[in-house]
């Protein structure tokens, strides 16, 4: 069988999704080596693909071809002729909440990670509202088998969307648990002060700065009230790449004047991040939606204590390893926060339950049953 995979809309390795593509497509020929995998991706984007693994075959296309609107008439109208020139027997859409297309010549399987659009007002303008909203469900309801990052999604899939129940298959994403384990936490706080310019004490939300999705306000509303009422001598660092609504959160930074307490590093590179988790002494997740929630995961294999929105699919990947809280309420969060600083016994017990949390989540795991879901609807 020869696999067709769009690595389309995968934000060059910056976002959960693109996480999620890379290490699913990179399992496929480890556990299906007899298989042929076909990766269609724009030429920027073509090295990085082809270090996921020596197997994949990538085909490159213009650059032009990457940009929103391109992206999704060329899903549309040559996307079939490709899989057919290149006798694809099945296509892969790993990113079927972002491109996806009409017909494929094929049977095709999707992954779904969120329909985020519902539940976080004015997540885009109205242009990509309308193309999510009216145009992608429909696109879904026609694929052969659809994968479902949560089963927060699978109930949007088939409440909104109108996917066939039967067709859905919810499998979560995993995190790396050989990158993603404890550590010393002194050697990892030297590490990313020589590296990030750190301080020693510090609270951690890894999230691309995006508002209001993202929910960066409250949680600044939260940490200087913890500030105010407590002394609270730790920094927020604040980790990710600008995105819509970023100047907002600067903004608020300034009227509460914590400019010499909030640090922005900007989009830190995977191979920081195990260090960045490790030395953290508090990870907070105060987003108000999400189709996983990668890096509570990766958070809770390093050891760190955890405390997140209770919200979407959070608290699937949470369980008990975590505080909870109402994202709405930065009263919530700085609870939650205050909590888990000032109570040494609640720290080591979520710190040991997140342990044995993360390691129900593996990409291994997740990438046979993505392979049980191809050969599914290949027949």
């Amino acid at each position: 069988m020869k696999i067709g995979i769009s690595a389309y809309a995968t934000d060059s390795g910056k976002s959960g999704i693109s996480q999620y593509v890379a290490n699913i497509v990179a399992r496929l020929p480890e556990i299906a080596p007899n298989q042929g995998y076909l990766v269609f991706v724009n030429a920027a984007d073509a090295e990085w693909v082809r270090s996921w693994h020596p197997a994949l075959e990538v085909v490159t296309f213009p650059d032009w071809t990457a940009h929103p609107v391109a992206s999704i008439f060329w899903h549309l109208t040559a996307l079939p002729r490709e899989l057919e020139r290149y006798g694809c027997d099945l296509v892969f859409m790993p990113a079927g909440n972002r491109r996806l297309g009409w017909r494929y010549g094929v049977p095709s399987v999707g992954t779904v990670h969120d329909l985020s659009q519902l539940h976080v007002p004015q997540k885009y303008d109205a242009l990509r509202m309308f193309y999510i909203m009216r145009v992608l469900p429909r696109m879904m309801r026609r694929l052969t088998r659809v994968i479902s990052a949560s089963a927060s999604t699978r109930r949007d899939l088939e409440s909104f969307a109108r996917v066939d129940p039967h067709r859905i298959r919810v499998i979560h994403n995993g995190a790396d648990l050989e990158r993603f384990s404890p550590r010393d936490r002194d050697a990892a706080k030297s590490a990313v002060a020589a590296e990030l310019g750190l301080p020693h004490d510090f609270l951690l939300y890894i999230a691309r700065l995006e508002h209001p999705g993202k929910n960066h306000v409250r949680l600044l509303e939260a940490y200087a009230s913890l500030k105010q009422d407590t002394g609270l001598p730790h920094k927020l660092v604040l980790a990710g790449s600008r995105w819509n609504g970023a100047e907002l959160i600067e903004t608020r930074v300034a009227e509460l004047g914590l400019e010499s307490d909030v640090i922005f590093p900007g989009f830190v590179a995977n191979e920081t991040l195990p260090d960045l988790y490790a030395a953290a002494d508090l990870f907070v997740f105060p987003s108000l939606f999400e189709g996983f929630g990668i890096p509570v995961l990766e958070a809770m294999a390093c050891g760190t204590p955890v405390c997140a929105s209770d919200v979407s699919s959070i608290p699937e990947v949470v369980g008990e390893a975590g505080l909870l809280f109402d994202p709405h309420e930065p009263k919530a969060i700085a609870d939650a926060m205050r909590r888990l600083l000032t109570n040494p016994s609640l720290r080591a017990e979520l710190v040991q339950r997140g342990l044995d949390q993360a390691k129900r989540f593996t990409w291994d795991d997740a990438a046979a049953m993505v392979l049980e879901e191809l050969e599914k609807a290949q027949g």
